[in-house]
């Protein structure tokens, strides 16, 4: 059983299968050892049997796996998965026992090895792989039950092992933890739950579980989500032919951005559109996806809704994305002006889709800055606050020059870089 040989790290692709973890040994405080909910069939009579063994997906294959590491006392996980370069599909796996290999100690930037936990793996070699054959049947084409480690004797050791934990998998604890979460718990708070209303036979579930089962929900749902405001906009079509809505997609046709502009928003712009407030500080929906609406100023003073979009992220080639489809929509009128908050990623898009378009910050957020950024200053120089309220109002770009000079070599500003980039912009 033992083996003085090291399996190196390979640099090869992962291909992770849901509702499947990573596995490690994890550490618990449970004393049972009778499971009275094991129900294995693994359909051979000796080990031998397993190479030629057929599977439907590598999902089965997987199960049969841990299934047999159930009675034989050691857990598995799934090591790396071959891909065709053409079609990036898998046509080969391997699952390994979950103390094959040897994990690597990271440095920080001193070269001092971080502290980590405990390393329980110890390069062992007990593994089953998997292939694809041309009729699209997964077989087992290797197999080996080599161990360098003592395995676990007992039913409380084998449920030790993260791959045999299966509280978080069932339906029952499923439906709980998205029930939880839909009652605004964080998954801190939801493992807690679970843990106080599970059996003592169970292991206990984990954050990272909770994030895991909630996070495969919420891109299940925003699906659904997405559907149903496309159908909305596809309605309001039929009843207003100057509707218009555009929606970028993922490569697996899953939504990513979606800009909307009624025909009363987009006629409102050929009047008001001159100038344009831009923001993308709302992030009050469920998905936490940034809602960013273009408003502008009537001839009433009163606010109006030029456009409004949900985007995936807050990068640059997102606002690229936004900003073109809303210049197509508002039929390729630029605006004189826009204001934005100080995003740069927000600034380097306007300057390659709006080039002559005026970008000013917001003042809301230059104050709300200050509040950070001046306190020091203001404690130091008891005129500073003064001063500095003089040199915002100045009437004539030549006195606001003037000022600048006078406050930069009073205060010593050099040492302030909020200050001098606000300038410099």
């Amino acid at each position: 059983m033992n083996t003085e040989i090291q399996v190196a790290d390979k640099s090869i692709e992962t291909h992770m299968v849901n509702d499947i973890d990573t596995n490690s040994y994890l550490e618990s405080t449970l004393e049972y050892e009778k499971i009275n909910d094991i129900d294995v069939n693994l359909g051979h009579d000796g080990d031998e049997s397993i190479i030629g063994k057929v599977f439907s997906t590598p999902h089965d294959a997987y199960t049969f796996y841990n299934q047999y590491a159930f009675l034989h006392g050691f857990g598995i996980r799934i090591h790396w998965a071959f891909k065709n370069k053409t079609t990036n599909e898998p046509y080969r796996k391997m699952y390994v026992c979950n103390k094959q290999g040897f994990k690597r100690l990271k440095a920080n930037s001193s070269g001092v090895a971080k502290k980590q936990r405990r390393n329980l793996r110890t390069g062992c070699q007990a593994m089953l792989r998997i292939s694809k054959g041309k009729d699209g049947i997964w077989f087992a084409d290797m197999f080996n039950d080599t161990h360098n480690h003592e395995l676990s004797v007992t039913p409380t050791k084998v449920m030790k092992h993260r791959s045999h934990g299966k509280l978080h998998r069932s339906l029952a604890c499923k439906s709980l933890m998205l029930e939880l979460g839909q009652s605004g718990l964080k998954p801190s708070q939801i493992k807690k739950v679970v843990n106080a209303m599970k059996t003592p036979q169970d292991l206990d579930v984990t954050s990272k579980q909770c994030v895991d089962i909630l996070s495969e929900q919420r891109r299940q749902y925003k699906g659904k989500e997405f559907y149903g405001l496309i159908k909305h906009f596809q309605d309001k079509a039929l009843v207003d032919d100057n509707q218009y809505f555009v929606v970028d997609l993922f490569e697996d046709g899953s939504p990513r951005n979606i800009f909307w502009a009624d025909g009363r928003s987009r006629d409102a712009y050929t009047k008001f559109g001159d100038v344009v407030v831009f923001d993308v500080t709302y992030m009050t929906n469920k998905f936490k996806m940034p809602f960013s609406p273009f408003v502008g100023v009537n001839h009433h003073g009163q606010t109006i809704l030029f456009g409004g979009a949900l985007l995936e992220n807050e990068k640059e080639e997102t606002f690229c994305w936004l900003f073109e489809h809303f210049l197509k929509c508002m039929f390729n009128k630029h605006p004189s002006a826009i204001i934005t908050d100080q995003d740069k990623a927000i600034g380097n898009a306007i300057k390659k889709v709006f080039p002559n378009t005026r970008h000013r910050y917001c003042a809301w957020h230059i104050k709300k800055h200050e509040l950070e950024h001046l306190r020091p200053l203001v404690a130091h120089y008891s005129d500073f606050k003064e001063s500095y309220r003089q040199w915002v109002k100045s009437d004539t770009a030549e006195e606001f020059e003037t000022e600048w000079e006078v406050m930069r070599g009073k205060y010593n500003l050099e040492n302030c870089c909020w200050i001098i980039d606000m300038y410099n912009q």
